[in-house]
């Protein structure tokens, strides 16, 4: 998918849609890698950060990233990485971990970006065609707006931050359909109304059955920290903006009950 962003406040859908995901020529078992976004343009002196996830999204660790032209681009390492452009030119960065590797291109533009380019795009999976894009209600940790696409087993949605990196993909099933709405987790299907701008909290994303791994992974892209109960009770308490969250999970680690609780200020 590419997107267009003003250098004023506001996102805007380009024209121009790509698939950019790698073929899947990797082993059965291995997760296809993508660096997201795909592409960025900057100017020198201009920083964007970077991931490297698998198809559902998922943020891989223990990545070493490497630079094309360290003259060109400067990088602060770490599982996501922050690219800041040195000088003008084309270059490529690569995020590779222990389950492979991925690259994307970096376009240094010296001058004015002109109205109307693509500053960055963000990978889909071959075949799959964008439906909507979705604002996302504004939240300290949560997406700025959901990427709806038709692919041959179904729909899925994807999660994005305004500067292009994915958060989390999954498929959406049949309105009907109560299975968990968890990161990461693409083989359930969720409830079409649960991906709209709503959903944006921890507990309303949640549903019983999801368990404390899945859960921990949503965490972990959200950066929201969790609590463990005092009293005994297998139950975590997370922290939202002006929202507290109160899972309960049974004796397999699954969460049976969660309860959303509103703080004043």
């Amino acid at each position: 998918m590419s997107l267009q962003k003003g250098r004023a406040k506001g996102l805007a859908l380009c024209l121009a849609l790509t698939c950019l995901w790698p073929a899947a020529g990797l082993a059965q078992n291995s997760p296809v890698l993508a660096v997201t976004p795909q592409s960025a343009t900057l100017l020198p002196g201009e920083s964007r950060p970077f991931r490297l996830v698998d198809q559902n999204g998922r943020f891989q660790h223990d990545v070493t990233w490497t630079v094309s032209d360290s003259d060109g681009l400067q990088a602060s390492p770490g599982d996501e990485v922050t690219i800041t452009a040195k000088q003008p030119g084309d270059f490529r960065i690569e995020g590779r971990s222990a389950n492979g590797s991925a690259e994307a291109t970096v376009k240094v533009i010296d001058g004015k970006i002109p109205v109307g380019s693509t500053l960055w795009t963000t990978p889909d999976p071959p075949g799959c065609k964008p439906k909507q894009l979705v604002q996302a209600m504004p939240s300290a940790s949560g997406p700025d707006m959901y990427d709806i696409s038709h692919c041959e087993d179904g729909d899925y949605v994807t999660a994005l931050t305004s500067d292009g990196i994915v958060l989390w993909r999954r498929r959406v099933g049949d309105p009907t359909n109560s299975a968990p709405l968890v990161a990461g987790n693409a083989k359930g299907a969720a409830p079409a109304a649960r991906l709209d701008s709503h959903s944006s909290s921890v507990c309303d994303s949640l549903s019983p059955g999801a368990t404390q791994e899945a859960i921990r992974d949503l965490l972990h892209q959200r950066n929201l920290s969790f609590s463990e109960s005092s009293e005994g009770e297998r139950s975590w308490i997370v922290d939202e903006s002006n929202t507290q969250c109160r899972l309960w999970f049974d004796e397999k680690l699954v969460l049976v009950k969660k309860r959303k609780i509103f703080v004043s200020q």
